[in-house]
C-alpha cells in the first residue's frame, strides 16, 4: 500500500490526502510529528532532504512536494481526471497554481500560523506578521473573486488539482477567524460553498483542525 509521510495539521499534506479522495485511492497516513521535531529525524530527512512534508512512497518510488505527488496520484490512481484534458483549461490550472503559490501562500501561511499554531510551536504571537499578512492577501481574494465570477471553477468548466491547492487554505482562514475574507467576497464564497461540500474534502476536513491536541500524540 501506498504511504504518505505528513501531519494532520500540515496545509500540504491536506491538498494530497484530498487528492487521494477525489481518486477514490487508498494510502496509508504515517504521522511525521512537526511540532514534536520529528521532520528534523534521520529517517525522515532521508525521505525529504528539505525536512517537509508530505512524503509519498509508492514501490520503489519516493517522492516529495505536494504538487508533484498530486499529479502523481492523478496519473496513477484510475478514476476521474484532476488535470483537465483541454491544453487551455489545464495551463489556466496551472495559473492558478501557480498565483497560489507565488502571491498568495507567502501572504496567508505567516497569519496561519501565528493565529492558529503559534501556541503549539511556541513563542509569542507576532502582530505584525499577522497584520501584514491579513493585508497581502487581499489582491490575490479579489483576483480570484473575479475570476469566479464568470467560471464555476479555477480552470474554467471542471473541477481540478487548482482547487485543491487552494481548499486548505480557505479553510484554515475560516478557523483563524478570518471568514470574512472569503464571505465578502461573492463569487469565491458560492465556489467554497460547492467544492467543500465535496465528500473527499469533507473526509479531510473531518481530521481536522480542531481539536489540534490530538495531531500531537
Amino acid at each position: 500500500m501506498m504511504k504518505i509521510y505528513g501531519h494532520p495539521w500540515s496545509i500540504n499534506t491536506r491538498k494530497v490526502l484530498a487528492a487521494l479522495g477525489e481518486k477514490g485511492g487508498q494510502a496509508e497516513l504515517v504521522t511525521v510529528n512537526l511540532p514534536k521535531g520529528e521532520q528534523r529525524t534521520p529517517a525522515h530527512a532521508a525521505r525529504h532532504p528539505f525536512l517537509k512534508v508530505p512524503v509519498l512512497e509508492d514501490g520503489g518510488l519516493v517522492l516529495y512536494e505536494s504538487t508533484a505527488i498530486m499529479r502523481y496520484l492523478d496519473r496513477a490512481i484510475d478514476g476521474p481526471a484532476l488535470a483537465p484534458a483541454s491544453p487551455r483549461e489545464s495551463a489556466r490550472a496551472e495559473q492558478w497554481v501557480s498565483v497560489g503559490q507565488s502571491y498568495f501562500a507567502p501572504a496567508v501561511q505567516p497569519l496561519l500560523i501565528e493565529v492558529i499554531f503559534r501556541k503549539y510551536l511556541g513563542g509569542e504571537r507576532n502582530a505584525a506578521a499577522i497584520d501584514a499578512g491579513r493585508a497581502a492577501m487581499q489582491r490575490p481574494l479579489d483576483v480570484i473573486d473575479e475570476w469566479l465570477a464568470a467560471h464555476p471553477h479555477l480552470a474554467g468548466d471542471s473541477f481540478s488539482l487548482a482547487e485543491l491547492y487552494w481548499m486548505p487554505y480557505f479553510e484554515y482562514l475560516a478557523h483563524a477567524g478570518e471568514q470574512g475574507a472569503i464571505a465578502g467576497r461573492r463569487h469565491l464564497a458560492a465556489w467554497w460553498e460547492r467544492v467543500s461540500a465535496r465528500p473527499a474534502w469533507r473526509e479531510v476536513a473531518r481530521t481536522g483542525p480542531q481539536p489540534y491536541d490530538a495531531a500531537l500524540t
